[in-house]
């Protein structure tokens, strides 16, 4: 599995099948899937999360970088902890999303914070891209405050991305490590 960037306590690597585990810990726990509907449901069993992981593996090989969807790994115990994507929001492609999604046992480590801002770092290195959004529905406060923690300004709402109401974020690429540095940190801590 290629690990495409890192951060001092996490890496961020390809999918593999054998995550199947792991990764229903994130995607069918009902706390984490009821912010990704419509996009996405809660995923029900370990072999519909085999089966979704190997479309994402497959469909990550037709991906033009910085596309892709990712594992997020704690170096200290080599525990999938959460999933990583960048992709082109609906409807019209056009604006990059970035989104973080850590099974609930991780919550409040700081690990979505870390793992979002070496994603992006590495994104913006590919060239390919200058800012990336992340959207989140009102109620969804922590992601919200993720985003804040990550330098994302706030540019407003919208029911423009998959028809719900949703607070937009944005970031640029020469904003990206002028964010006040103590708020990340203090997010590592936490």
């Amino acid at each position: 599995m290629t690990v495409i960037t890192e951060s001092d306590r996490l890496e961020i690597r390809e999918w593999s099948e054998a995550d199947a585990d792991d990764a229903l810990a994130i995607f069918g726990s009902i706390e984490v899937a009821r912010w990704l509907a419509p996009a996405m449901g809660q995923i029900p069993n370990k072999a519909t999360m085999r089966l979704v992981l190997r479309s994402w593996i497959q469909a990550g090989k037709s991906l033009v970088p910085p596309a892709g969807r990712w594992a997020v790994v704690n170096k200290a115990d080599g525990e999938v902890v959460g999933g990583l994507v960048l992709s082109l929001l609906p409807p019209y492609e056009e604006d990059f999303e970035i989104g973080w999604q850590l099974k609930p046992a991780a919550w409040g480590h700081g690990f979505a914070t870390e793992a979002s801002h070496a994603l992006m770092r590495w994104a913006f290195a590919t060239g390919s891209i200058d800012e990336v959004y992340a959207v989140a529905r009102p109620q969804n406060l922590r992601a919200c405050a993720t985003a804040r923690r990550l330098g994302m300004e706030w540019v407003g709402e919208t029911d423009k991305y998959y028809g719900l109401a949703m607070q937009v974020y944005r970031i640029r690429a020469a904003e990206l490590d002028a964010a006040p540095l103590a708020a990340l940190h203090r997010a590592t801590e936490s």
